[in-house]
């Protein structure tokens, strides 16, 4: 069984010391170089140690787990999400992580997840300048065309994954967003409209208005006002903020 090399991010030294013992018991062929309190050492140490896993925190002070993500242009290790926080879901399946598990989680879990790593690495070519599964992702992200994406959305009874080029907009109910799709359906999911911007915004979305995220492609027509009105295929007319009205004729104008 080949060696793992592992660093583990987290802000609370008692959550690294408490996952480096169930390592060490129950996943030995993890072996955990370092343990980390910030993403600044983190990133310091992955490019000095090249680690095969991150075992990843998401909420640290002054950056998170997700700002690690994007200083790579070049991702050659797999993570694992730990956090308290069921709501960074969504975030996590866009970074393609090999898993997310919620603190506490158990000793099952954490050596399901490792598991995955095993097999991961089992199907990698061996050609050390292949790139990692989670860096094939975020490259295939910015290529493909909107077409070919999907988002996952959460309900009671699980994920449900839509075509991103189906949505026309998506509307903010307090702590909910209501998606509309263009067959007339729509769905309303637990997760603020902040989520859907973070993830869709280089996917031809602008949030046009505090409660209001449109898909470019979905748009029919501007109508002239203080701010105006996109008017898109579904038949509805979205308010433009004044303040985000340049911003958005600049986007629109490259379609």
């Amino acid at each position: 069984m080949s060696e793992i090399k592992a660093i583990i991010v987290d802000d609370e030294q008692h959550c690294i010391d408490a996952l480096k013992t169930m390592l060490q018991k129950k996943c030995p062929e993890v072996n955990v170089i370092a343990g980390v309190n910030s993403v600044r050492e983190a990133k310091g140490l992955i490019d000095e140690w090249q680690p095969d896993l991150v075992f990843l925190d998401v909420e640290m002070p002054h950056q998170n787990g997700f700002e690690l993500l994007k200083q790579f242009d070049r991702i050659p290790f797999d993570v694992i999400f730990t956090t308290a926080f069921e709501q960074y879901a969504l975030r996590a399946i866009k970074f393609n992580a090999l898993d997310y598990l919620l603190k506490p989680f158990s000793i099952q879990e954490l050596q399901e997840a490792v598991q995955k790593c095993r097999e991961r690495r089992a199907a990698r070519p061996k050609d050390s300048s292949a790139a990692s599964p989670l860096e094939v992702f975020l490259a295939n992200m910015k290529t493909l065309n909107q077409t070919h994406r999907k988002i996952a959305l959460p309900t009671i009874n699980g994920l449900v994954f839509m075509p991103v080029q189906n949505i026309v907009r998506c509307e903010s109910t307090g702590n909910y967003t209501k998606i509309f799709f263009t067959d007339k359906k729509h769905l309303l999911v637990s997760r603020p409209l902040k989520e859907f911007e973070e993830m869709l915004s280089d996917m031809d979305f602008f949030r046009v208005h505090n409660s209001h995220l449109i898909n470019l492609q979905q748009m029919q027509s501007y109508i002239q006002g203080e701010g105006g009105f996109a008017l898109m295929t579904d038949g509805t007319q979205v308010e433009v903020s004044r303040r985000r009205k340049a911003e958005f004729l600049k986007r629109a104008m490259q379609f």
